[in-house]
Protein backbone atom coordinates (compact mmCIF):
# COMPACT_ATOMS: atom_id res chain seq x y z
CA UNK A 1 0.00 0.00 0.00
CA UNK A 2 1.44 3.43 -1.19
CA UNK A 3 1.47 6.41 1.21
CA UNK A 4 1.81 10.15 0.09
CA UNK A 5 4.19 12.18 1.79
CA UNK A 6 3.40 14.23 5.11
CA UNK A 7 4.78 17.17 3.40
CA UNK A 8 4.50 17.35 -0.43
CA UNK A 9 5.28 20.43 -2.76
CA UNK A 10 2.89 22.56 -4.30
CA UNK A 11 1.60 21.29 -7.49
CA UNK A 12 1.90 24.76 -9.30
CA UNK A 13 2.48 28.31 -8.33
CA UNK A 14 -0.03 31.25 -8.79
CA UNK A 15 0.89 32.42 -12.97
CA UNK A 16 -1.07 34.15 -15.45
CA UNK A 17 -1.31 31.00 -18.00
CA UNK A 18 -4.94 30.85 -17.88
CA UNK A 19 -4.86 34.87 -18.97
CA UNK A 20 -9.25 34.91 -18.01
CA UNK A 21 -9.89 32.13 -19.93
CA UNK A 22 -13.20 30.93 -18.77
CA UNK A 23 -13.52 27.34 -17.48
CA UNK A 24 -17.14 25.38 -16.82
CA UNK A 25 -16.54 22.16 -15.37
CA UNK A 26 -19.56 18.92 -15.52
CA UNK A 27 -19.37 16.70 -12.67
CA UNK A 28 -20.49 13.18 -13.19
CA UNK A 29 -20.14 9.94 -10.32
CA UNK A 30 -19.50 9.58 -6.69
CA UNK A 31 -18.45 12.35 -4.14
CA UNK A 32 -14.62 11.26 -4.79
CA UNK A 33 -15.88 13.42 -8.21
CA UNK A 34 -17.47 16.40 -6.61
CA UNK A 35 -14.19 16.62 -4.39
CA UNK A 36 -12.04 16.21 -7.88
CA UNK A 37 -13.76 19.24 -9.61
CA UNK A 38 -13.27 21.29 -6.57
CA UNK A 39 -9.54 20.64 -6.75
CA UNK A 40 -9.65 21.52 -10.40
CA UNK A 41 -11.28 24.58 -9.90
CA UNK A 42 -8.62 25.23 -7.47
CA UNK A 43 -5.73 24.60 -9.77
CA UNK A 44 -7.03 26.80 -12.64
CA UNK A 45 -8.08 29.42 -10.15
CA UNK A 46 -4.06 29.42 -9.12
CA UNK A 47 -3.23 30.34 -13.05
CA UNK A 48 -5.38 32.47 -13.81
CA UNK A 49 -8.58 31.18 -15.28
CA UNK A 50 -11.70 31.69 -14.57
CA UNK A 51 -15.22 30.07 -13.65
CA UNK A 52 -17.85 29.88 -15.99
CA UNK A 53 -21.88 29.48 -15.35
CA UNK A 54 -22.55 27.26 -18.34
CA UNK A 55 -21.45 25.96 -21.41
CA UNK A 56 -21.98 28.84 -23.32
CA UNK A 57 -20.29 31.01 -20.94
CA UNK A 58 -17.05 29.04 -21.49
CA UNK A 59 -14.00 28.85 -23.40
CA UNK A 60 -13.24 25.37 -22.18
CA UNK A 61 -15.28 22.70 -20.90
CA UNK A 62 -14.34 20.23 -18.75
CA UNK A 63 -16.27 16.77 -18.27
CA UNK A 64 -15.55 15.07 -15.01
CA UNK A 65 -16.54 11.65 -15.46
CA UNK A 66 -17.42 7.71 -13.80
CA UNK A 67 -16.90 4.51 -15.51
CA UNK A 68 -18.81 2.38 -13.03
CA UNK A 69 -21.51 1.19 -15.37
CA UNK A 70 -21.05 1.17 -19.30
CA UNK A 71 -24.11 3.57 -19.39
CA UNK A 72 -22.35 6.41 -17.43
CA UNK A 73 -19.67 6.29 -20.38
CA UNK A 74 -22.41 6.80 -23.53
CA UNK A 75 -23.84 9.20 -22.16
CA UNK A 76 -20.61 11.17 -21.47
CA UNK A 77 -19.62 11.04 -25.33
CA UNK A 78 -22.75 11.62 -26.04
CA UNK A 79 -22.92 14.78 -23.84
CA UNK A 80 -19.69 16.02 -25.79
CA UNK A 81 -21.41 16.10 -29.13
CA UNK A 82 -24.52 17.83 -27.19
CA UNK A 83 -22.51 20.06 -26.17
CA UNK A 84 -21.30 21.22 -29.83
CA UNK A 85 -24.41 20.87 -31.11
CA UNK A 86 -25.93 23.41 -28.39
CA UNK A 87 -23.18 25.78 -29.22
CA UNK A 88 -23.58 26.01 -32.86
CA UNK A 89 -26.91 26.58 -32.36
CA UNK A 90 -26.64 29.39 -30.21
CA UNK A 91 -24.20 30.87 -32.80
CA UNK A 92 -21.00 30.44 -30.50
CA UNK A 93 -17.93 29.33 -31.75
CA UNK A 94 -16.16 26.06 -31.17
CA UNK A 95 -15.51 25.47 -27.56
CA UNK A 96 -12.34 23.21 -26.11
CA UNK A 97 -13.84 20.04 -24.96
CA UNK A 98 -11.69 18.14 -21.88
CA UNK A 99 -12.62 14.64 -20.57
CA UNK A 100 -11.32 14.20 -16.98
CA UNK A 101 -11.46 11.54 -14.31
CA UNK A 102 -12.45 7.82 -13.96
CA UNK A 103 -13.31 7.71 -17.90
CA UNK A 104 -10.26 9.40 -19.02
CA UNK A 105 -7.96 7.08 -16.79
CA UNK A 106 -9.50 4.19 -18.69
CA UNK A 107 -9.98 5.01 -22.35
CA UNK A 108 -7.00 7.64 -22.74
CA UNK A 109 -6.13 8.44 -26.06
CA UNK A 110 -9.61 6.69 -27.24
CA UNK A 111 -11.15 9.34 -26.55
CA UNK A 112 -9.14 11.46 -29.00
CA UNK A 113 -11.04 9.27 -32.15
CA UNK A 114 -14.98 9.39 -33.73
CA UNK A 115 -17.36 11.94 -34.31
CA UNK A 116 -17.59 13.25 -30.36
CA UNK A 117 -13.91 13.09 -30.08
CA UNK A 118 -12.30 15.71 -27.21
CA UNK A 119 -9.16 18.09 -27.43
CA UNK A 120 -7.44 16.69 -24.59
CA UNK A 121 -8.35 13.84 -21.57
CA UNK A 122 -6.54 13.57 -17.66
CA UNK A 123 -6.48 11.14 -15.95
CA UNK A 124 -7.26 11.31 -12.02
CA UNK A 125 -3.56 11.57 -11.10
CA UNK A 126 -2.62 14.49 -13.51
CA UNK A 127 -4.63 17.29 -12.71
CA UNK A 128 -1.54 19.73 -12.18
CA UNK A 129 -1.32 19.07 -16.04
CA UNK A 130 -4.37 20.90 -16.72
CA UNK A 131 -3.31 24.54 -16.77
CA UNK A 132 -0.26 23.94 -18.89
CA UNK A 133 -2.04 21.85 -21.41
CA UNK A 134 -5.10 24.08 -21.61
CA UNK A 135 -3.17 27.25 -21.67
CA UNK A 136 -1.36 25.70 -24.45
CA UNK A 137 -4.72 24.41 -26.16
CA UNK A 138 -6.66 27.48 -25.78
CA UNK A 139 -3.67 30.35 -27.35
CA UNK A 140 -3.33 28.29 -30.40
CA UNK A 141 -4.33 28.35 -33.75
CA UNK A 142 -7.41 25.66 -33.97
CA UNK A 143 -5.73 24.38 -37.25
CA UNK A 144 -2.77 23.71 -35.17
CA UNK A 145 -4.04 21.95 -32.18
CA UNK A 146 -2.74 19.04 -30.99
CA UNK A 147 -4.81 16.12 -29.13
CA UNK A 148 -3.33 15.88 -25.73
CA UNK A 149 -3.33 12.99 -22.88
CA UNK A 150 -2.24 12.32 -19.54
CA UNK A 151 -2.88 9.21 -17.60
CA UNK A 152 -1.44 6.93 -15.48
CA UNK A 153 -0.97 6.45 -11.99
CA UNK A 154 1.26 8.78 -9.27
CA UNK A 155 1.46 8.22 -5.84
CA UNK A 156 2.93 12.08 -5.39
CA UNK A 157 -0.28 13.25 -7.17
CA UNK A 158 -2.09 15.41 -4.02
CA UNK A 159 -4.69 17.59 -4.70
CA UNK A 160 -6.53 19.98 -1.89
CA UNK A 161 -9.71 21.69 -2.95
CA UNK A 162 -10.12 25.07 -1.40
CA UNK A 163 -12.37 26.48 0.99
CA UNK A 164 -13.56 28.41 -1.03
CA UNK A 165 -15.42 26.22 -3.07
CA UNK A 166 -17.65 24.34 -0.45
CA UNK A 167 -19.46 23.53 1.60
CA UNK A 168 -21.54 20.25 -0.18
CA UNK A 169 -25.04 20.07 1.39
CA UNK A 170 -23.04 21.88 4.48
CA UNK A 171 -20.32 18.88 4.55
CA UNK A 172 -16.74 19.60 3.58
CA UNK A 173 -15.24 17.20 1.70
CA UNK A 174 -11.47 16.27 2.24
CA UNK A 175 -10.16 12.63 0.73
CA UNK A 176 -7.95 10.77 3.25
CA UNK A 177 -6.48 8.19 0.29
CA UNK A 178 -7.27 7.36 -3.19
CA UNK A 179 -7.98 4.00 -4.83
CA UNK A 180 -8.21 0.48 -4.38
CA UNK A 181 -6.41 -2.87 -3.18
CA UNK A 182 -9.26 -4.58 -3.28
CA UNK A 183 -9.88 -6.21 -6.54
CA UNK A 184 -13.46 -7.10 -6.37
CA UNK A 185 -14.21 -9.18 -9.78
CA UNK A 186 -16.72 -6.56 -11.59
CA UNK A 187 -15.36 -3.20 -9.97
CA UNK A 188 -13.27 -1.36 -12.44
CA UNK A 189 -12.12 1.46 -9.41
CA UNK A 190 -8.84 -0.26 -8.93
CA UNK A 191 -7.62 0.18 -12.74
CA UNK A 192 -9.42 3.32 -13.18
CA UNK A 193 -8.50 5.14 -9.94
CA UNK A 194 -4.65 2.73 -8.86
CA UNK A 195 -3.48 1.48 -5.64
CA UNK A 196 -4.91 2.36 -2.44
CA UNK A 197 -2.28 5.33 -1.70
CA UNK A 198 -2.78 7.24 1.46
CA UNK A 199 -2.53 10.56 2.59
CA UNK A 200 -1.04 11.27 5.63
CA UNK A 201 -2.75 12.29 8.72
CA UNK A 202 -1.53 15.29 9.48
CA UNK A 203 -2.17 16.30 5.49
CA UNK A 204 -5.57 15.51 6.32
CA UNK A 205 -5.58 17.39 10.04
CA UNK A 206 -4.00 20.33 8.41
CA UNK A 207 -6.85 20.68 5.61
CA UNK A 208 -9.40 20.19 8.03
CA UNK A 209 -8.14 22.85 10.24
CA UNK A 210 -8.01 25.07 7.79
CA UNK A 211 -11.86 24.02 6.65
CA UNK A 212 -13.08 24.49 10.21
CA UNK A 213 -10.91 28.03 10.53
CA UNK A 214 -13.02 29.60 7.43
CA UNK A 215 -16.32 28.66 9.49
CA UNK A 216 -16.58 24.69 8.49
CA UNK A 217 -18.23 22.62 11.28
CA UNK A 218 -18.72 18.97 9.61
CA UNK A 219 -16.73 17.21 7.44
CA UNK A 220 -16.93 14.28 5.30
CA UNK A 221 -14.10 11.93 4.75
CA UNK A 222 -13.99 10.71 1.13
CA UNK A 223 -11.98 7.91 -0.24
CA UNK A 224 -12.95 4.25 -1.72
CA UNK A 225 -12.60 2.24 0.92
CA UNK A 226 -12.33 4.47 4.12
CA UNK A 227 -12.10 1.88 6.59
CA UNK A 228 -9.10 0.13 5.35
CA UNK A 229 -7.23 3.66 5.99
CA UNK A 230 -3.66 2.34 7.82
CA UNK A 231 -1.00 4.88 7.53
CA UNK A 232 2.05 3.31 7.52
CA UNK A 233 0.60 0.56 9.26
CA UNK A 234 1.11 3.05 12.50
CA UNK A 235 -2.48 4.34 12.66
CA UNK A 236 -5.51 2.39 10.90
CA UNK A 237 -9.04 4.49 10.52
CA UNK A 238 -10.46 4.10 14.02
CA UNK A 239 -7.59 5.56 15.26
CA UNK A 240 -7.95 8.55 12.47
CA UNK A 241 -11.04 9.39 13.28
CA UNK A 242 -10.45 9.72 16.94
CA UNK A 243 -7.38 12.93 15.73
CA UNK A 244 -10.00 14.19 13.69
CA UNK A 245 -12.49 14.27 16.41
CA UNK A 246 -10.11 16.33 18.64
CA UNK A 247 -10.12 19.66 16.17
CA UNK A 248 -11.59 22.33 18.36
CA UNK A 249 -14.41 23.61 16.44
CA UNK A 250 -15.18 21.24 14.20
CA UNK A 251 -18.68 19.42 15.09
CA UNK A 252 -19.70 16.27 12.80
CA UNK A 253 -17.73 14.21 10.63
CA UNK A 254 -19.07 11.52 8.63
CA UNK A 255 -17.47 9.10 6.30
CA UNK A 256 -17.87 7.40 2.40
CA UNK A 257 -17.53 4.71 1.87
CA UNK A 258 -16.58 1.94 3.81
CA UNK A 259 -15.92 -2.17 3.30
CA UNK A 260 -17.89 -4.54 5.25
CA UNK A 261 -13.99 -6.65 5.85
CA UNK A 262 -12.34 -3.66 7.39
CA UNK A 263 -15.36 -2.48 9.69
CA UNK A 264 -13.29 -4.26 12.52
CA UNK A 265 -14.90 -4.24 16.18
CA UNK A 266 -12.62 -1.61 17.47
CA UNK A 267 -13.43 0.90 14.67
CA UNK A 268 -17.39 0.32 15.57
CA UNK A 269 -16.52 0.68 19.08
CA UNK A 270 -14.47 4.30 18.04
CA UNK A 271 -17.47 5.46 15.59
CA UNK A 272 -20.07 5.00 18.63
CA UNK A 273 -17.66 6.57 21.58
CA UNK A 274 -16.90 9.65 19.86
CA UNK A 275 -19.77 11.99 19.69
CA UNK A 276 -18.71 13.80 16.65
CA UNK A 277 -18.72 11.18 14.46
CA UNK A 278 -22.10 10.30 12.96
CA UNK A 279 -23.91 7.01 13.41
CA UNK A 280 -24.54 6.49 9.72
CA UNK A 281 -22.74 3.00 7.97
CA UNK A 282 -22.66 2.84 4.05
CA UNK A 283 -21.70 -0.36 4.02
CA UNK A 284 -22.17 -2.08 0.50
CA UNK A 285 -22.92 -6.15 0.92
CA UNK A 286 -23.61 -6.29 -2.68
CA UNK A 287 -25.53 -10.01 -2.37
CA UNK A 288 -26.61 -12.08 0.21
CA UNK A 289 -25.48 -15.54 -1.37
CA UNK A 290 -22.04 -16.30 0.02
CA UNK A 291 -21.36 -18.25 -3.65
CA UNK A 292 -21.99 -15.01 -5.59
CA UNK A 293 -20.08 -13.27 -3.20
CA UNK A 294 -16.90 -15.35 -3.30
CA UNK A 295 -17.40 -15.03 -7.10
CA UNK A 296 -17.35 -11.24 -6.89
CA UNK A 297 -14.38 -11.73 -4.33
CA UNK A 298 -16.06 -9.54 -1.86
CA UNK A 299 -13.61 -11.23 1.08
CA UNK A 300 -16.46 -11.68 3.78
CA UNK A 301 -19.60 -13.80 4.04
CA UNK A 302 -23.26 -13.47 4.56
CA UNK A 303 -22.70 -14.19 8.26
CA UNK A 304 -19.40 -12.06 8.64
CA UNK A 305 -21.45 -9.35 7.41
CA UNK A 306 -24.64 -9.87 10.02
CA UNK A 307 -22.45 -10.18 12.75
CA UNK A 308 -21.00 -7.20 11.95
CA UNK A 309 -24.54 -5.10 11.54
CA UNK A 310 -25.47 -6.58 15.20
CA UNK A 311 -22.50 -5.66 16.99
CA UNK A 312 -22.30 -2.34 15.10
CA UNK A 313 -26.27 -1.60 16.96
CA UNK A 314 -24.92 -2.38 20.19
CA UNK A 315 -22.21 -0.39 20.42
CA UNK A 316 -23.20 2.68 18.12
CA UNK A 317 -26.00 4.63 19.18
CA UNK A 318 -29.22 5.52 16.76
CA UNK A 319 -26.95 3.84 13.57
CA UNK A 320 -28.60 3.53 10.69
CA UNK A 321 -27.24 1.93 7.66
CA UNK A 322 -27.65 1.80 3.84
CA UNK A 323 -25.85 -0.46 0.84
CA UNK A 324 -25.30 -1.37 -2.72
CA UNK A 325 -27.02 -4.25 -4.50
CA UNK A 326 -26.14 -5.94 -7.72
CA UNK A 327 -28.92 -8.40 -8.67
CA UNK A 328 -27.74 -10.60 -12.05
CA UNK A 329 -24.70 -11.73 -10.98
CA UNK A 330 -23.19 -14.20 -13.21
CA UNK A 331 -23.98 -17.61 -12.00
CA UNK A 332 -26.73 -16.18 -9.49
CA UNK A 333 -29.02 -18.42 -8.85
CA UNK A 334 -32.76 -17.97 -7.97
CA UNK A 335 -31.45 -19.13 -4.30
CA UNK A 336 -28.81 -16.92 -4.48
CA UNK A 337 -31.16 -13.72 -5.56
CA UNK A 338 -33.50 -15.28 -2.49
CA UNK A 339 -30.51 -14.99 0.02
CA UNK A 340 -30.16 -11.42 -0.77
CA UNK A 341 -33.82 -10.86 0.15
CA UNK A 342 -33.42 -12.12 3.24
CA UNK A 343 -30.51 -9.80 4.12
CA UNK A 344 -32.84 -7.02 3.32
CA UNK A 345 -35.19 -7.64 5.58
CA UNK A 346 -33.26 -8.82 8.17
CA UNK A 347 -31.29 -5.56 8.19
CA UNK A 348 -33.90 -3.35 7.44
CA UNK A 349 -31.71 -0.39 5.36
CA UNK A 350 -32.79 3.28 5.56
CA UNK A 351 -31.75 3.26 2.34
CA UNK A 352 -30.10 0.78 -0.66
CA UNK A 353 -28.71 1.73 -4.11
CA UNK A 354 -29.26 -1.26 -6.43
CA UNK A 355 -28.07 -2.16 -9.70
CA UNK A 356 -28.63 -4.92 -12.98
CA UNK A 357 -25.01 -6.34 -13.06
CA UNK A 358 -23.25 -4.88 -16.11
CA UNK A 359 -20.12 -6.56 -17.34
CA UNK A 360 -17.08 -4.11 -17.59
CA UNK A 361 -14.27 -4.62 -19.68
CA UNK A 362 -10.82 -5.62 -18.45
CA UNK A 363 -12.65 -6.98 -15.03
CA UNK A 364 -11.97 -10.24 -14.17
CA UNK A 365 -15.54 -10.66 -14.08
CA UNK A 366 -15.71 -9.79 -17.48
CA UNK A 367 -14.37 -13.65 -18.26
CA UNK A 368 -17.63 -15.03 -16.57
CA UNK A 369 -20.42 -15.75 -18.84
CA UNK A 370 -22.95 -13.10 -18.61
CA UNK A 371 -25.85 -16.00 -17.91
CA UNK A 372 -28.35 -14.02 -16.47
CA UNK A 373 -31.17 -12.63 -18.95
CA UNK A 374 -31.88 -8.68 -18.97
CA UNK A 375 -35.64 -8.87 -18.21
CA UNK A 376 -34.41 -11.89 -15.59
CA UNK A 377 -32.42 -9.45 -14.32
CA UNK A 378 -35.18 -6.93 -14.55
CA UNK A 379 -37.43 -8.62 -12.32
CA UNK A 380 -34.97 -9.63 -9.57
CA UNK A 381 -34.22 -5.23 -9.09
CA UNK A 382 -38.10 -4.68 -9.25
CA UNK A 383 -38.16 -7.32 -6.46
CA UNK A 384 -35.86 -6.13 -4.71
CA UNK A 385 -36.63 -2.13 -5.04
CA UNK A 386 -39.94 -3.40 -3.93
CA UNK A 387 -39.02 -5.14 -0.87
CA UNK A 388 -37.19 -2.81 -0.05
CA UNK A 389 -39.69 0.07 -0.29
CA UNK A 390 -42.29 -2.22 1.88
CA UNK A 391 -39.74 -2.65 4.88
CA UNK A 392 -39.02 0.95 4.62
CA UNK A 393 -42.36 2.14 4.94
CA UNK A 394 -42.88 -0.12 8.21
CA UNK A 395 -39.16 1.08 9.97
CA UNK A 396 -40.07 4.68 8.63
CA UNK A 397 -44.04 4.61 10.43
CA UNK A 398 -42.35 4.00 13.72
CA UNK A 399 -40.81 7.92 13.34
CA UNK A 400 -43.81 9.44 13.30
CA UNK A 401 -45.08 11.37 16.70
CA UNK A 402 -40.30 11.59 17.61
CA UNK A 403 -38.84 14.30 17.84
CA UNK A 404 -35.57 14.97 15.59
CA UNK A 405 -32.78 17.32 15.43
CA UNK A 406 -30.77 17.55 12.60
CA UNK A 407 -28.74 20.70 10.76
CA UNK A 408 -30.20 22.39 7.90
CA UNK A 409 -28.48 21.97 4.69
CA UNK A 410 -30.24 23.33 1.49
CA UNK A 411 -33.43 24.73 0.21
CA UNK A 412 -35.74 21.94 -0.18
CA UNK A 413 -37.47 21.33 -3.67
CA UNK A 414 -40.85 21.24 -2.34
CA UNK A 415 -42.67 22.93 -0.75
CA UNK A 416 -41.76 26.14 -1.39
CA UNK A 417 -40.22 27.95 1.86
CA UNK A 418 -39.12 25.14 3.03
CA UNK A 419 -35.47 23.85 3.81
CA UNK A 420 -33.61 20.18 3.88
CA UNK A 421 -32.56 19.10 7.51
CA UNK A 422 -30.10 16.38 7.86
CA UNK A 423 -30.01 14.35 11.40
CA UNK A 424 -26.51 13.40 12.39
CA UNK A 425 -27.73 9.21 11.57
CA UNK A 426 -28.36 10.65 7.70
CA UNK A 427 -32.05 10.39 7.75
CA UNK A 428 -33.60 14.01 6.23
CA UNK A 429 -36.27 15.63 7.12
CA UNK A 430 -38.32 18.94 5.72
CA UNK A 431 -39.35 21.92 7.58
CA UNK A 432 -41.33 25.39 7.15
CA UNK A 433 -38.71 28.56 7.01
CA UNK A 434 -40.53 30.03 9.56
CA UNK A 435 -40.82 28.90 13.23
CA UNK A 436 -43.79 26.96 14.32
CA UNK A 437 -44.81 25.19 17.48
CA UNK A 438 -43.57 21.80 16.26
CA UNK A 439 -40.26 23.31 15.47
CA UNK A 440 -37.11 24.67 17.59
CA UNK A 441 -33.99 26.43 16.63
CA UNK A 442 -31.01 27.73 17.72
CA UNK A 443 -31.31 30.57 15.43
CA UNK A 444 -33.26 33.06 17.09
CA UNK A 445 -34.40 35.11 13.84
CA UNK A 446 -37.19 33.98 12.63
CA UNK A 447 -36.24 32.14 8.94
CA UNK A 448 -33.58 29.50 8.80
CA UNK A 449 -30.40 28.89 6.67
CA UNK A 450 -27.81 26.79 5.79
CA UNK A 451 -25.95 25.27 9.06
CA UNK A 452 -28.46 25.84 11.59
CA UNK A 453 -29.35 23.44 13.57
CA UNK A 454 -33.59 22.72 14.08
CA UNK A 455 -35.69 19.96 16.06
CA UNK A 456 -39.12 19.11 14.92
CA UNK A 457 -41.54 17.03 15.28
CA UNK A 458 -42.01 14.35 12.37
CA UNK A 459 -45.85 13.85 11.25
CA UNK A 460 -44.98 11.75 8.37
CA UNK A 461 -42.95 10.79 5.62
CA UNK A 462 -42.82 10.90 1.75
CA UNK A 463 -39.85 8.15 0.55
CA UNK A 464 -37.01 8.34 2.18
CA UNK A 465 -37.91 12.20 3.33
CA UNK A 466 -39.71 12.65 6.66
CA UNK A 467 -42.34 15.72 6.39
CA UNK A 468 -43.14 18.07 9.46
CA UNK A 469 -45.52 20.35 10.27
CA UNK A 470 -48.85 21.12 12.04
Amino acid sequence: MASFQSELKALNQPTDRGDGCRVFIETYGCQMNVYDSQAIGGLLDKDGFETADDIFDADVVLLNTCSVRELAEHKIISRVGEIRRQRRNADLPPVTVGICGCMAERLGGELQKGTNRVDLVVGVDNYDKLPGMLSELVTSQSSARRKRTATGHRSDAHYVAPPSLYPVNNSHLVTIHKGCDYKCTYCIVPYTRGPQTEKSPQAILDEIHTLVDSGATEVTLLGQNVTAYNWQKELDFAALLESVSGIDGLERIRFLTGHPKDMHPHTMDAIGSLDKVCPWLHLPIQSGSNAVLKRMKRLYKRDEYLEMVDYARRVIPDVTFSTDIIVGFPGETEEDFQATLEVLSRVKYDQIFSFKYSERPGVPAAKLADDISIDEKKRRLAEVMALQEKTWNVEAAREVGKTWTGIVESAARHPRDSWRVRTPNNRKFVVADGLSSNLFSKNTNHGLKIGDEVSALITGFANTTFLTGE
